[in-house]
């Protein structure tokens, strides 16, 4: 080997040494916990992704109806590890959470998140919310846009009706007599692209926990709140995330919210992706989000 060839090989291992460096240091240090937070009504139990460093913006989260959290389980870390703090609360009655469920409106759900806000002293946020959260989180940024730099929305339907079988979904969330191989049919009928692997789909069922009381009162907020107190999710920038093989929440409640709200609102659509967009696709969700919040910084 000469002297050039020898230079040249060491010239592109330091490049090589700069490139990982440099990713390295682009990537953050994240850190998860369980944290109880009591705002006197209600306590809420919240799983916090968090980057390191104190001045990493928050996005509070809200999950699907009469769901847990864990849905966020795949994009919290990506978020975390970007320089965001992703905070998601497990709503009135859902895994530890507390709260009256009798009688409420969506506007005391969107409460919920302010006092939380509040308790943990954050004066300005982005806010995401998936599936039915996705109304609550609507109604946070209509009630209290002053408190919001943006608003995603993951899976989100409400303007067009769903495409699965009438009471496929109801039966996934509710029937406890079905077995493993059930659970995986009607989760594919509503949650999952046909395209998502079966090991996917498969985990999803096994930790599979829904809070049917929450869910009736969540379902009690919506038809208490007028759809047009909410819809519109304030004035504010929106990004709206839809898997393109969504049954559940088709993809045309992305086409009708761009048609209506134009330039205000970033449309993304997933391919081979259903309802359940960020399980099965939590990378491509999340740096859309990351893209979105960058343009968007408080």
């Amino acid at each position: 080997m000469n002297f050039l060839e020898m230079l040249s090989k060491t010239s592109l291992c330091m490049a090589l040494l700069l490139m990982i460096s440099l990713k390295l240091a682009s990537a953050q240090t994240s850190t998860f916990q369980e944290v109880l937070v009591d705002v006197g009504y209600a306590k809420f139990l919240t799983h916090v992704w968090s980057a390191e460093s104190t001045e990493a913006e928050t996005i509070f989260a809200l999950p699907g109806s009469g769901a847990d959290v864990s849905r966020y389980q795949y994009i919290g870390p990506i978020l975390a590890e970007a320089g965001y703090k992703l905070v998601a609360i497990n709503q009135r009655g859902i895994l530890g959470s507390s709260g009256n469920l009798e009688r409420i409106t969506l506007r005391d759900l969107a409460g919920d998140v302010i006092a939380v806000a509040d308790k943990m002293k954050i004066e300005k946020f982005h806010m995401a919310g998936w599936a039915f959260g996705n109304r609550t989180s609507r109604m946070v940024a209509t009630a209290y846009p002053e408190r919001l730099a943006s608003l995603i929305l993951i899976a989100a339907g409400g303007l067009v009706p769903a495409l699965t079988e009438p009471g496929e979904l109801a039966k996934l969330l509710d029937d406890h007599t079905l077995n493993e191989e059930e659970k995986i049919y009607f989760a594919r009928r509503t949650m999952f692209s046909p395209e998502t692997a079966q090991n996917v789909v498969r985990n999803y069922v096994r930790g599979l926990t829904y809070w049917p009381e929450a869910r009736k009162g969540q379902t009690e907020a919506n038809r208490n709140t007028p759809l047009q107190d909410w819809a519109a999710g304030g004035e504010g920038p929106v990004l709206m995330i839809m898997g393109v093989d969504d049954l559940t929440a088709p993809i045309e409640n992305g086409y009708r919210m761009k048609a209506q709200h134009g330039d205000r609102l970033t449309l993304i659509s997933v391919e081979n992706a259903g309802h359940a967009v960020g399980l099965e696709k939590p990378k491509e969700v999340a740096e859309a989000m990351i893209e979105f919040l960058q343009k968007h910084a408080i």
